[in-house]
């Protein structure tokens, strides 16, 4: 959506408007052929405004999802913690995750890791993780 757009639907707006008014004020003057010429025009300077407010709608719809997006985004990006070795998110003081590091940082994927007893793997790029519970993992001896 752009200032051309916006500008066509007004002006499509004000010719609809001013073809109005001249069938108003016309009365008896113009003959029945000019009237229904003009009133031909109106409806056509009607229809172009009422699709240009559609195309606008539509525009501003789709901008609305693009902000809603970005601001989920940037409220993870406000909650994500780094502890090696992999992400975390927090939130109202709740830890949630771990979450892939080389997903993250690649393609700011979120992509949660699978395992336990500290051996991690992310189903999304195949990288296994593991940390300090791993050492101590009885599946590790």
């Amino acid at each position: 959506m752009d200032i051309a757009s916006i500008s066509a639907a007004l002006a499509g707006i004000k010719s609809a408007t001013e073809i109005a008014k001249i069938i108003k004020d016309s009365g008896a003057s113009l003959e029945q052929a000019e009237i229904k010429l003009k009133l031909a025009d109106l409806i056509s300077a009607l229809a172009d405004a009422k699709i240009e407010i559609a195309n606008i709608r539509e525009a501003l719809s789709e901008k609305e999802i693009q902000i809603k997006e970005l601001n989920q985004k940037l409220e993870i990006k406000e909650n994500i913690v780094w502890q090696k070795p992999y992400y975390f998110i927090i939130e109202n003081g709740k830890k949630d995750g771990p979450y892939c590091q080389k997903c993250y940082d690649s393609k700011q994927l979120l992509m949660r890791l699978q395992g336990t007893e500290g051996f991690w793997q992310c189903n999304e790029c195949k990288s296994t993780v593991t940390d300090d519970d791993y050492d101590n993992s009885p599946f590790n001896m």
